[in-house]
């Protein structure tokens, strides 16, 4: 719980909480990649950052802000992902 505990903390600090919305749009983006067959499996994380940061600077005031919360969310998803799949691998 301690890894709850700190990595909720550092989300609360560096993320704004209107960026939080993009997570699970991001998480299904990147299923809906995954499941086309054309599209391969390092093109995802990209894809997701570009459209992050879009979407940062279209929520956050500055540009630059947008740019920095873009990246963050991508990495947050990309985290969330992850640790589904080492979870869902270690219940199996």
């Amino acid at each position: 719980m301690i890894i709850q505990d700190e990595l909720y903390s550092l989300v609360k600090q560096y993320v704004e909480p209107e960026m939080l919305i993009l997570i699970p749009i991001l998480l299904f983006f990147g299923w809906m990649m995954k499941k086309t067959p054309s599209i391969p499996n390092w093109v995802i994380p990209y894809v997701n950052t570009v459209v992050a940061i879009a979407g940062g600077i279209a929520l956050v005031e500055t540009v630059v802000d947008g740019i920095i919360q873009g990246i963050l969310v991508s990495a947050l998803s990309t985290l969330s992902y992850n640790m589904y799949n080492q979870w869902k691998k270690k219940n199996e």
